[in-house]
C-alpha cells in the first residue's frame, strides 16, 4: 500500500503513537511517505530512525495557536497524486484540513477529541471547532478514538459508530519490559516529564514535604533518591521547582536533563511518580508500567482508565495521597513484586504490534 501521513509536529527521536505507526507500516513492507513542518531538531533523526520512509519537511509560515500551517512548495503536483490511505494527525491541526484535498482511497485521522465533557470535547461543540467537526464527518472515512469513552464522545458529536475504531495509545513492550532495574544501593524515585505547570511537577514539592513530615528521616533510612528527567518547556517554572528540591534534599536530589530514548532511565528507578493535571495518551505510564515499575499517579483521564489502584498501581488526590503510597512502597506495606507483574501484563496489550494490527486490517479494507 501507499501511504501518506501527515503530522503538524513530527518528532522523530520520541516514542510517539504516530511513530509506532510508521515503525509497523514501514516493517510490514509498505510504501510510507510523511508531510510534515519543518523542525531541524528533528531532521536529523528522520532517517536515522526510519531509514525507508519518504519524509518531506517544509517551512512554517505561521501559527494557528497549536497548529504549524506549513508550505508545501509541491501541493500542485501532489493534488494529482493517488495514494490507497492519507491518515492526517489529529483533529484542529493544519494537517488535518491539508489531507483532504489529496485523492486517496480512504482518509484516516486521529481523533484525541477526550471524554465527554472534556475540554477539547467542549471546544468541538462551537463556532471555528464545530465547522472542522462537520467537514471531517463529510470528507473522512475512519476516525480513530484512544479508548470507549472518546469513541463516545464522537458518537455524541454525530460520527457513526461503525467508522470510529479504538486505537490505543501505544509502547513498545519489548524494549522497556527488558528496562530492569540495574544493581546499585538504595531506592530511587523518577520524574520523567516535560516540565510546565500542565504536567503538575510543581506538585513534587509538596510531596515530598509530605514525605519527611511523616517519616523525616526516610531519605537516610532507606538511601532514597529523587531523580527528575525532561525537557524545561517553562524554564523560569522549572528553575524554581529545582532550585527548591535541591534546598529540600541536598545530594539526595537529581536533575538529569532532557533524555530521549527513555529506556536507560527505567532501569535506574524503582517507582515512577507522575504528578500530571492533565494527559492525553499518558504514554509515561504504560511505559514504566511495561518496565514493571511501580507507578504512582495523579487520578485522572485516561491515567486512571490504566491503573487499577492497588492491582498494578496507585492512584492519588492530594500530596498526602502520594505520600502515603510512597511510604507503603518504602515499608513494604505492599507486594512490589504483585503490582509490576500486573502493570507489565496490562501494559502489554498497548504493544504497537498488536494495536497497529487493526489499523493495517482497516487501510486493507478499505482499499
Amino acid at each position: 500500500m501507499r501511504i501518506l501521513y501527515l503530522i503538524d509536529e513530527y518528532e522523530t527521536n520520541y516514542p510517539r503513537d504516530q511513530n509506532y505507526i510508521i515503525k509497523f507500516m514501514m516493517e510490514r513492507g509498505h510504501d510510507v511517505e510523511i508531510i510534515t513542518a519543518n523542525d531541524p531538531k528533528f531532521k536529523c533523526y528522520d532517517h536515522l530512525f526510519f531509514p525507508n520512509v519518504k519524509v518531506s519537511r517544509f517551512p512554517v509560515i505561521l501559527r494557528l495557536k497549536k497548529a504549524n500551517v506549513y508550505l508545501d512548495f509541491i501541493m500542485p503536483k501532489r493534488l494529482h497524486h493517488s495514494y490507497d490511505v492519507v491518515h492526517a494527525f489529529t483533529f484542529f491541526t493544519f494537517s488535518s484540513v491539508y489531507a483532504i484535498p489529496i485523492r486517496s482511497n480512504i482518509r484516516v485521522i486521529r481523533s484525541e477529541v477526550g471524554p465527554p465533557n472534556g475540554l477539547n470535547f467542549l471546544k468541538a461543540k462551537h463556532g471555528v471547532y464545530r465547522a472542522l467537526i462537520s467537514m471531517y464527518r463529510n470528507f473522512y472515512d475512519v476516525f480513530t478514538a484512544y479508548n470507549q469513552l472518546e469513541k463516545r464522545s464522537l458518537e455524541l458529536l454525530g460520527f457513526p459508530s461503525e467508522k470510529i475504531l479504538v486505537l490505543p495509545p501505544m509502547i513498545d513492550f519489548e524494549i522497556f519490559s527488558h528496562s530492569r532495574k540495574s544493581y546499585r544501593d538504595g531506592l530511587v524515585i523518577g520524574i520523567l516529564s516535560r516540565i510546565l505547570p500542565l504536567k503538575g511537577v510543581h506538585r513534587v514539592v509538596p510531596i515530598v514535604r509530605e514525605i519527611m513530615k511523616s517519616s523525616p528521616t526516610v531519605f537516610h533510612k532507606y538511601k532514597l533518591k529523587l531523580v527528575l528527567a525532561g525537557r524545561m518547556d517553562n524554564q523560569a517554572y522549572a528553575v524554581n521547582i529545582i532550585r527548591e528540591l535541591e534546598k529540600m534534599l541536598g545530594p539526595s536530589f537529581t536533575y538529569l536533563g532532557e533524555v530521549a530514548p527513555p529506556y536507560n532511565f527505567y532501569k535506574a528507578v524503582d517507582i515512577i511518580l507522575v504528578p500530571s493535571l492533565i494527559e492525553t495518551g499518558a504514554i509515561t505510564v504504560l511505559e514504566a508500567m511495561a518496565a514493571g515499575k511501580c507507578v504512582i499517579a495523579s487520578n485522572i483521564y485516561p491515567i486512571n482508565l490504566y491503573i487499577s489502584h492497588g492491582l498494578n498501581g496507585f492512584l492519588f488526590n492530594t500530596s498526602s495521597e502520594a505520600a502515603r503510597a510512597i511510604l507503603n512502597v518504602l515499608e513494604g506495606c505492599v507486594n512490589i513484586k504483585s503490582i509490576s507483574k500486573e502493570a507489565q501484563k496490562y501494559a502489554k496489550n498497548h504493544d504497537y504490534r498488536i494495536v497497529c494490527k487493526s489499523l493495517e486490517k482497516i487501510y486493507h479494507c478499505s482499499t
